[in-house]
C-alpha cells in the first residue's frame, strides 16, 4: 500500500480528524525524495489503520509548504490533533522514520528471524544487487538488507553516461530500481532495515538489524561510502540551513543564489557544473592550484560565465546567523584570509567508507576501506567486500557490479566446501 498523495484541501481535512498524520513534503525533482519513497510506502503499509501516511508535492502546493515552514525536502512532519508534534529532515533509513514515529506512537515488537540464508548482503547499491542477482540465479537463498532504497550513491546521480548499454545515459535512481527488480525476478529478497551489529566470526554469521537478526552462511558487505565532511565548527548544525553534500538533491533550493563548492575532484567539478545552471554564481574553492578532476570537466567549467575559482584555499570558518551567510577562506600558501558572502556551501571533498561495523573483525586500511583484492575475499572466510567500501583503484558503478559477480563466484566455492 503506497502513501497517498494529497493537496492543500485534503491536508486541512486530515488536520480535523482524530488520527495522527505523517506528511512527506517532497518534490519530483528531488533525488533524495525519490530515494526514500520505497521506505515511506512501507511505513504506510506498516502503520495502516493507526496512522495516516501521506505525501505533499510542494511544487503543486507551494502555499501549504510556506504555511508549514518547509525549508528543505524531504521533510517528514508528524501531526497530532492538527498540530505538528515533530519533524525529521532527509531520514537516512526506514529505521530512522520508525524511530521518529516512536516518539509519539509505541513501536511494534519485532521478532528475530530464525531462517538461515546462504547469503546475506548488507547494502543495496550496484554491487549489492549484482551479488543478489547472481546469487539468486545460482539457486542461493539470498536477502539484501538495505536501510533506505536501492542504489546508494548511484541513486543520487541524475545522469549516468559511463555505464555500458545505455546510449543516451540513464538516471541513477532508475538504474537502481532496474537492478532491484531484476534481482527480485530471480527470487532475491529485500528487507528495509538498519544494520546495528555484525558477528562475522559466528557460525552462522549474524547480522543484527532494526528488524531483527538475520543469519547467513556467507555475508557480502556492500555498504559503500558517504560524503566526507570538512570537519569545521558548526558544520553539522548548519546542514539543511546552507550546508549541503548533494548538489543534485539540494541544488534547486539555491536557484538564483550564490553558492560555494568545496573540492577539486570529479564530484566537486560535476557539482559545480550542475549548480552553474541553477545558481546565479558558483565559487569553486580548492586547496591546490588546479583541479584533480578529469579533463572532461575543465573546459565546460572554464567556459561557464558564472563560475569563479579560488585556488590554494580552504574553508576555515562558516559564517552564519540562523542560516549560513558566508565563509571565511585561508590561502594555504600565503596565509591570507578572505571572506565570501554566500547562501550555500556544497561540500565535495571525497567519500568515507561505511566500514565501522566491520572494525575489529576484518582487516581495514588506514583510509577505512576493507582490505579485499579482486576476489573480494576479506580476512575472514565467507565474508566478501564489494563496491566502494573495499580497497580498489577505481570506484565506479561498473567496477562495483564486477565485484558483486565475483563475490558470488567466491561464495559458491566457499559454500561447496562448507557443505
Amino acid at each position: 500500500m503506497a502513501a497517498v498523495h494529497i493537496n492543500h484541501e485534503r491536508f486541512n481535512e486530515l488536520m480535523k480528524g482524530n488520527k495522527p498524520v505523517l506528511v512527506d513534503f517532497w518534490a519530483p525533482w528531488c533525488t533524495y525524495c525519490r530515494r526514500i519513497s520505497d521506505a515511506y510506502d512501507r511505513i504506510a503499509e506498516q502503520y495502516a489503520g493507526k496512522l495516516e501516511v501521506v505525501k505533499v508535492n510542494i511544487d503543486d502546493n507551494e502555499a501549504l509548504a510556506i504555511q508549514e515552514k518547509i525549508e528543505i525536502i524531504p521533510t517528514l512532519v508528524l501531526y497530532q490533533g492538527g498540530e505538528a508534534a515533530g519533524s525529521i529532515v532527509a531520514p537516512e533509513s526506514k529505521a530512522m522514520i520508525e524511530s521518529f514515529i516512536g516518539e509519539t506512537m509505541p513501536e511494534e515488537e519485532k521478532k528475530e528471524e530464525a531462517h538461515i540464508y546462504d547469503m546475506v548482503i548488507v547494502g543495496g547499491g550496484p554491487g549489492g544487487y549484482t551479488a543478489a542477482l547472481y546469487a539468486a540465479r545460482a539457486g542461493l537463498d539470498v536477502v539484501v538488507i538495505e536501510k533506505l532504497s536501492a542504489g546508494g550513491q548511484m541513486a543520487q546521480t541524475h545522469q549516468i553516461d559511463n555505464y555500458p548499454g545505455f546510449v543516451e545515459g540513464i538516471d541513477g535512481f532508475e538504474l537502481a530500481q532496474n537492478m532491484l527488480n531484476q534481482a527480485h525476478r530471480f527470487g532475491a529478497k529485500t528487507v528495509y532495515a538498519e544494520v546495528t551489529q555484525l558477528e562475522l566470526s559466528a557460525s552462522p554469521k549474524k547480522v543484527h538489524t532494526s528488524e531483527g537478526v538475520f543469519y547467513g552462511r556467507t555475508v557480502v558487505l556492500a555498504t559503500g561510502a558517504g560524503p566526507r565532511e570538512l570537519g569545521i565548527d558548526k558544520e553539522r548544525e548548519l546542514v539543511g540551513r546552507g550546508v549541503a553534500y548533494c548538489a543534485a538533491c539540494d541544488g534547486m533550493f539555491f536557484k538564483d543564489k550564490t553558492v560555494v563548492v568545496v573540492g577539486g575532484g570529479n564530484s566537486a567539478a560535476a557539482d559545480a557544473l550542475l549548480l552553474s545552471r541553477v545558481a546565479s554564481k558558483v565559487i569553486l574553492v580548492h586547496r591546490r592550484d588546479s583541479l584533480r578532476a578529469t579533463k572532461i570537466y575543465h573546459e565546460p567549467l572554464e567556459k561557464a560565465e558564472n563560475v569563479e575559482f579560488r585556488w590554494d584555499s580552504v574553508v576555515q570558518e562558516l559564517l552564519h546567523g540562523e542560516k549560513l551567510t558566508g565563509v571565511k577562506l585561508r590561502n594555504v600558501k600565503t596565509g591570507e584570509e578572505s571572506k565570501i558572502d554566500c547562501d550555500g556551501v556544497f561540500v565535495s571533498v571525497g567519500r568515507k567508507p561505511a566500514s565501522q561495523l566491520a572494525a575489529g573483525q576484518l582487516d581495514i586500511d588506514k583510509g577505512g576501506y576493507i582490505i579485499a583484492d579482486e576476489t573480494t575475499r576479506t580476512s575472514l572466510p565467507g565474508v566478501y567486500a564489494v563496491g566502494d567500501v573495499r580497497t580498489k583503484l577505481l570506484r565506479q558503478v561498473v567496477t562495483a557490479v564486477a565485484d558483486g559477480a565475483m563475490a558470488v563466484h567466491m561464495a559458491e566455492e566457499y559454500l561447496a566446501g562448507d557443505r
